[in-house]
């Protein structure tokens, strides 16, 4: 027993890991997709070497790891369990009497490693692919665009400078028709060039672009142009051909990673730890200086004259009735002094403004390192989380491949993701605890655990069959019978004897529609406060039934078609909606309740009715063909 355990241990690492691999690298492969298309901007038009783009791919990939795993493994434990319920091979663990947690033992093994692992990640190689990118991706977007004008079109990606080429000879690269809007030095001061052809090359240093004109003309403002004048001086110039040399940097400059270690992703946990202290004692020291401004600040309002002065400055030893000192004073005073104290009390809500903005955006400094801190641990927890949902859903699902695994994966990620999103934000912004960190964990563990417990419990829940048959029962439906033609019959149906039980389901079917037991409205008292049953229609279900289940083992087609047809009638329907009295007798007091369920069994009655008229014609018909082998129309 043993050695088949160890076995089967081994059996679901190989169906887990296969699966693992894959899911991995197509889960990263999504999250690059996101973010590239984030900086698309920064890398499309600059001429990026091959090497600078692998290492932003490369870079990104190692940030994005440890969102990848999560979502790996719940797609994973999907699919697996998926394809074992599929292939009924948990069905064989479960026949020998091994449990799902013992089955899902050794992946849980696994996925604790995985945390470990990816805890590890985070905390070291993690912040500093972190800094690396943030380099890489500010060099990028300070790096100019590659030089590529366009026919037709304003370019304006130099700096201070806007370009209107006509047409463009794509082999020698010689412009044609060139207009140049110079506003280097401002648009008072612009310089307008028009010329018939000319040229562009950048220089050996890629710090500057030569400009070679032919045949032109230059119009250039002699000062700036002021509202005052009427006419404003301008120099007009002719040349045959003319050189400018421009400013700009063509070459890619890749930053010091050391300038973005003040990020708070770019560190450690301890050194995240020490940024917190040390931001919490300057943000200390700056509330009581603050404070402390603030109270010599409000003292000074309150100084009626520079007599006053002293007893105000002792109010923190003795209390002062600043009511009184006011009211000493004389009316012109007391206007004047009202004017000074308003203007002070203004300037010192702006100054507290002010301050307390500043104050904001050091708080907000600390809570955006308490989640990085958090998020460390959130992540290698998630995996577990993300693993118990995954493998019970896919043993309750019992669907393997990559359809319904999918949309259950990406629906759980995107419930993760919103709620993780969602927490950090209320916590950055100081409106929640740091409890916000781990809104994400709060909200999926509950479910991981509701569905671990549901799929040890061998639970129906997410099989169709129990709702639509709830359905049936509580609104009606019509269920088919699907009896099909048996290879091996132990015993044949006796035609008399079944043309007999025939006849009775007829007569008892009639008796029930001349007694009007299944028509018309049903009777409120009965429903709901009386016995609630219709024996006679249940008799006549129950020899129906067993007609047609003896029936079920002819080898006559015309039999089996005719019993297919056979209606099934659903006499519930008309009875009680519930098996204990005290129950219908509290539903028939709650009136709306009530009436609702009473509109239920009418249209039950009309239904039943119908079928009941349906199942006259068909027993007379199949007794008939039962006792003479001719089918009557």
């Amino acid at each position: 027993m043993d050695l088949r355990i160890k076995k089967l241990d081994r059996f679901l690492l190989k169906s887990f890991l296969l699966l693992f691999a894959g899911t991995f690298f197509i889960c990263l492969f999504i999250l690059m997709m996101n973010i590239l298309w984030r900086y698309v901007e920064d890398l499309v038009g600059k001429g990026f070497t091959l090497d600078v783009l692998a290492k932003f791919f490369y870079y990104s990939a190692l940030t994005l790891v440890p969102m990848a795993l999560p979502l790996a493994v719940l797609l994973a434990s999907l699919i697996t369990f998926g394809n074992f319920g599929e292939r009924c091979e948990l069905i064989a663990m479960k026949t020998a009497g091994i449990s799902l947690m013992r089955v899902m033992k050794p992946l849980i093994i696994f996925c604790v490693i995985l945390a470990g692992i990816s805890f590890y990640f985070q905390n070291v190689a993690g912040p500093n692919a972190q800094k690396n990118l943030y380099s890489l991706v500010w060099s990028m977007e300070q790096k100019n665009p590659e030089l590529e004008i366009p026919e037709g079109t304003f370019y304006d990606e130099i700096a201070g400078y806007n370009m209107y080429v006509k047409h463009k000879d794509p082999v020698s690269g010689m412009l044609y028709d060139v207009t140049i809007y110079d506003v280097s030095k401002g648009f008072e001061e612009i310089r307008v060039i028009v010329s018939d052809s000319g040229s562009l090359e950048t220089t050996a240093d890629k710090q500057h672009l030569y400009m070679h004109l032919y045949s032109g003309e230059q119009f250039e403002n002699m000062q700036a142009q002021t509202m005052a004048r009427k006419d404003n001086p301008y120099r007009r110039e002719s040349f045959r051909e003319k050189h400018i040399l421009i400013d700009f940097n063509s070459d890619f400059n890749l930053v010091d990673a050391s300038m973005m270690s003040s990020q708070a992703a770019s560190k450690n946990m301890r050194q995240i730890k020490e940024t917190i202290d040390s931001l919490s004692q300057q943000q200390d020291s700056i509330g009581m200086g603050n404070y402390r401004d603030y109270r010599a600040s409000a003292m000074n309002t309150f100084a009626l004259t520079s007599k006053d002065s002293a007893l105000v400055a002792e109010s923190a030893e003795r209390i002062i009735n600043t009511d009184s000192l006011f009211l000493a004073q004389s009316k012109a005073k007391q206007l004047d002094l009202e004017k000074a104290i308003q203007t002070k009390v203004n300037t010192q809500k702006s100054d507290l403004s002010l301050k307390g903005v500043s104050m904001f955006q050091g708080d907000r400094t600390i809570r955006r390192h308490w989640i990085e801190w958090m998020k460390k641990i959130s992540l290698c927890t998630s995996i577990l989380v993300f693993f118990f949902i995954g493998a019970p859903l896919g043993a309750i699902i019992r669907k393997g491949g990559l359809g319904v695994p999918v949309l259950v994966s990406v629906m759980t990620f995107i419930l993760y993701y919103i709620t993780s999103i969602s927490g950090e934000k209320m916590f950055r912004e100081g409106e929640w605890s740091i409890v916000g960190c781990w809104l994400s964990t709060i909200v999926l563990f509950p479910l991981s655990v509701f569905f671990t417990v549901t799929a040890n419990k061998d639970s129906t829940l997410f099989q169709l069959d129990p709702y639509r048959e709830f359905f049936r029962y509580w609104f009606g439906g019509r269920p088919k019978r699907n009896i099909v033609r048996k290879e091996v019959i132990i015993e044949d149906p006796d035609p008399v004897t079944c043309s007999r039980e025939l006849d009775k389901v007829g007569a008892l079917a009639r008796q029930v529609l001349a007694s009007g037991a299944a028509s018309g409205i049903p009777s409120y008292g009965n429903l709901f406060f009386g016995d609630g049953r219709c024996p006679m229609l249940r008799d006549m279900c129950r020899e129906q039934e067993s007609v047609v289940e003896q029936l079920g083992n002819s080898q006559d087609r015309v039999v089996l078609d005719l019993i297919n047809t056979m209606p099934i009638v659903p006499y519930y329907g008309i009875e009680s909606p519930f098996e204990n009295r005290k129950v219908n007798k509290v539903i028939g007091i709650c009136f709306p309740v009530a009436l609702l369920l009473g509109l239920r069994a009418w249209l039950f009655s009309r239904k039943i009715n119908r079928q009941l008229n349906e199942t006259v014609r068909l027993s007379e018909r199949l007794s008939a063909y039962l006792r003479t082998g001719q089918l009557s129309e």
